[in-house]
């Protein structure tokens, strides 16, 4: 075959999913999800509807793979050319080399946790669920137990979710396990003495705690005692506990619903209750959609882990 042959059949679309599935390792689950959610690619449909792909197709959805397994956010990649994903893909592939084999090890054990986790949410099953978290913590420090097997755990469930792929009842049961899981975990870390208290919730009306707790995780780790409220908490209750602790700093988890009325109302209460010189710290899904309202109240907004870490440094 000719190469020009050769480069007009990479663009044929040939593949079922099946065949895709099983070429890249992805789940037919996933590739509709990234589909529907990224428009990672486009495959074309015969004539009863079904989708075909062509080899370009497969090689973009490999290095997806790929480079998701490494630890990037599909969100992220997702919508790279060809070109810079390849370049992505070389530059991992040379780090990896270079690592030992308890490296890979370690790496393709996140890996099998984060697939038999997700195996246990489709399968409504909590106590596999909880098998697959402890037997995360044997495995795994805490701090690549969070960033590594929890957050990608929640995030993808959130996507599956969103893309129909998951129903409620999965998102919240998954929810309750993680729940129950990190607050027992947090219960055990061991706090300096002296170390300064960052107090870390949710304000009324919103409902979602799992933000907070892995904020939480990551105060502790990093040092700080925390004092965690908990969720939907009102802003008067909020500045009586940390007067009563005297805690240096506040972590506001804000996750849904985005843009709320009463929740800006509740943060310009706490900033009054609190007094100007209390820093306040907030991140979350919903935190952009509160942005005015926080640069009123002179609180600092972060959007990833490193900048809630850079933040506590800053206090």
């Amino acid at each position: 075959m000719s190469p020009d042959s050769q480069t007009e059949l990479q663009f044929v679309p040939r593949h079922s999913i099946a065949v895709v599935s099983r070429r890249t390792g992805l789940t037919q689950l996933v590739l509709r999800a990234w589909e529907r959610r990224y428009n990672v690619v486009i495959p074309a449909r015969s004539a009863t509807d079904r989708r075909k792909y062509t080899d370009a197709d497969v090689q973009k959805l490999t290095i997806l793979k790929y480079l998701t397994t490494n630890g990037y956010r599909i969100g992220d990649v997702a919508h790279l050319p060809i070109a810079e994903l390849q370049a992505l893909y070389a530059e991992n592939e040379e780090a990896n080399y270079h690592l030992s084999p308890q490296q890979t090890d370690h790496l393709s054990n996140v890996h099998t946790l984060l697939q038999e986790a997700l195996n246990a949410v489709k399968t409504l099953n909590p106590r596999a669920l909880d098998a697959v978290l402890n037997k995360g913590l044997l495995d795994l420090s805490k701090p690549d137990l969070r960033r590594k097997l929890l957050v990608p755990l929640m995030t993808e469930i959130g996507n599956l979710w969103q893309d129909g792929e998951l129903r409620v009842s999965h998102e919240h049961m998954a929810t309750g396990i993680v729940v129950a899981f990190l607050t027992s975990i947090n219960a055990r870390y061991r706090v300096p003495a002296g170390a300064p208290v960052l107090a870390v919730a949710t304000p009324a009306g919103q409902d979602h705690e799992l933000g907070a707790l892995l904020a939480a995780a990551t105060a502790f780790e990093a040092g700080w005692d925390v004092l965690y409220l908990g969720a939907n908490i009102p802003a008067e209750d909020i500045a009586a506990a940390m007067k009563i602790r005297g805690a240096r700093a506040i972590l506001l988890s804000l996750i849904y619903p985005h843009g709320d009325s009463a929740t800006m109302d509740e943060l310009k209460e706490l900033r009054h209750f609190l007094g100007d010189d209390i820093p306040m710290i907030a991140g979350g899904q919903a935190v952009l959609s509160y942005s005015q309202s926080l640069a009123q109240i002179g609180a600092q907004v972060f959007s990833s882990v490193e900048g809630f870490e850079e933040a506590l440094r800053d206090i």
